[in-house]
């Protein structure tokens, strides 16, 4: 009986279907050298693009006027190709099927185009004395979001934070600068430091895997 249950169970998992564990393409940020892209105008006052990590400075050149200029892009993920001020019309040019190369000067507000896999070190937590204050990436700081601030990951890294005392983990994205002080090397938010059981000891070493590298 033992045997024919094994044999069973053996066909059973020979005949299950084969699971594909997805990951996040790559550990690197969105900065490419330079790339051609569908050139829109928007009614802001800066450059979004949905392929350049966030706060790159880059020349955008028309492809059908020839002509260029020089800009800091924010990021946004809706923004298929890149979008300029409405302003620049006239020197980028008008029409359908507008398309621009964008050479990256800068990659990000720090030069980074790559992630370490791991970052390891002290975390300590920020809250209510910062809730809603603007953050490095534009946004507000909601303290309730599983969000984090680090002093040179890319924008928009996405990490999975392991506390090293208990074993919890939670996933957050990095959209803040900082923490500033000596000894520590990822602030994370009051949500974060909640489900990472934190407000114990205040100050905790981590380990945290890079998911997603920028964006």
């Amino acid at each position: 009986m033992g045997t024919l249950l094994l044999v069973l169970v053996l066909l059973v998992a020979s005949c299950a279907p084969t699971v594909k564990h997805v990951r996040y393409g790559g550990l690197e940020a969105p900065c490419p050298e330079e790339t051609v892209l569908r050139l829109n105008y928007c009614p802001t006052r800066y450059a979004y693009s949905g392929s350049i990590q966030h706060l790159s400075r880059v020349k955008i050149t028309s492809l059908k006027t020839g002509r260029s200029v020089t800009l800091p892009v924010r990021f946004n993920r809706k923004v298929r190709g890149i979008c300029v001020p409405k302003k620049f019309r006239r020197l980028m040019g008008d029409g359908g099927n507008l398309r621009a190369r964008v050479r990256v000067l800068r990659c990000g507000d720090n030069g980074v185009r790559r992630c370490p896999r791991y970052i390891r070190g002290y975390a300590s937590w920020y809250g209510p004395k910062f809730h809603g204050r603007k953050t490095a990436s534009g946004s507000r700081f909601n303290m309730h979001d599983y969000v984090a601030a680090h002093r040179t990951l890319p924008l928009g890294t996405v990490l999975l934070v392991k506390n090293l005392k208990n074993g919890r983990t939670v996933k957050v994205k990095v959209l803040d600068r900082g923490p500033f002080v000596k000894g520590r090397h990822l602030d994370l938010s009051y949500a974060a430091a909640k489900k990472l059981g934190m407000f114990g000891d205040g100050v905790v070493p981590f380990v945290a895997e890079v998911i997603r590298c920028g964006g």
